[in-house]
């Protein structure tokens, strides 16, 4: 007779953590915020979702990826409703893993994707400027959901978060903590984490 496993659960706020899986059934809040690409849209959304009023939401809210009239109508009311929006169409059954956040003119935004391709996951870092502000591995695969600590080095070397501080800041780190967020529904402490990097880090 074995003895039961003793060994304790990996928290979420750890590197370590590693999520059971990325392709499984999803809430609707779930649904929403991995599919909906603007970041003003989706602050929309989340706001319903606490009110238990997405009913009313209007379906260009809702929808993944908006067309070009609507982007444009969007950005004439502020620049800012412009972020996330320009970012990549999908691949087939493509979700978002990650997405971080900038206070640019535009919002810009910087998305991690992720989609099962047989036994492995495929991982790709996008931008909404068509990769020019992105370095290489921009992608990777695994066999199994990234630690925490894993898909933020793999995202942060893509994406260079901490240059992008540094070079907007030089040493001014309350600045950079106002100036970017990091959003995750399988990652719910990858905004904590950062946060704590940049404090280390500057």
């Amino acid at each position: 007779m074995t003895k039961a496993s003793t060994k304790k659960p990996i928290p979420v706020s750890a590197l370590a953590y590693r999520p059971r899986d990325y392709f499984g059934r999803y809430d609707l809040q779930a649904e929403l915020l991995t599919t909906v690409k603007g970041r003003a849209r989706r602050a929309l959304i989340k706001d319903a979702l606490e009110t238990g009023q997405t009913d009313t939401l209007p379906d260009f809210v809702t929808t993944p990826e908006l067309d070009a009239f609507d982007r444009q109508m969007l950005g004439r009311i502020h620049p800012m409703f412009m972020g996330g929006e320009f970012l990549p169409k999908r691949k087939p059954k493509e979700i978002e893993i990650a997405r971080i956040s900038i206070r640019s003119t535009t919002y810009d935004v910087t998305v991690l994707y992720a989609r099962l391709v047989g036994q492995r996951i495929h991982y790709r870092v996008v931008d909404e400027y068509e990769g020019d502000t992105l370095a290489e591995p921009s992608t990777r695969t695994s066999t199994k959901p990234l630690t925490m600590g894993v898909m933020i080095d793999f995202f942060t070397t893509a994406w260079n978060l901490m240059d992008c501080l540094e070079s907007n800041f030089d040493q001014d780190v309350e600045e950079m903590l106002g100036f970017f967020t990091a959003e995750s529904e399988f990652y719910p402490c990858i905004d904590q984490t950062l946060r704590e990097m940049v404090l280390k880090r500057f």
